[in-house]
């Protein structure tokens, strides 16, 4: 038993809460479709990208400490 893989706990987690950030998710989706095809390279969806990580991680941080060893 001590060989076995520990199993990140992260993950599952970040997958459950997934679906409490739809809708910065859904922003960061029209962004994309909306600079898709920019050839200037000047826009980006960096604010959205981190605005829907931000809902998943606040989700997910309580719920992974109390998990941590």
């Amino acid at each position: 038993m001590a060989d076995e893989e520990p199993v990140d706990q992260k993950r599952y987690l970040e997958e459950s809460c997934k679906p409490k950030c739809v809708k910065p998710l859904l922003e960061y989706q029209a962004c994309i479709k909306r600079i898709h095809g920019d050839d200037s390279g000047q826009k980006h969806c960096t604010g959205q990208y981190f605005d829907y990580w931000f809902c998943v991680d606040k989700c997910v941080a309580p719920k992974l400490f109390t998990k941590l060893k």
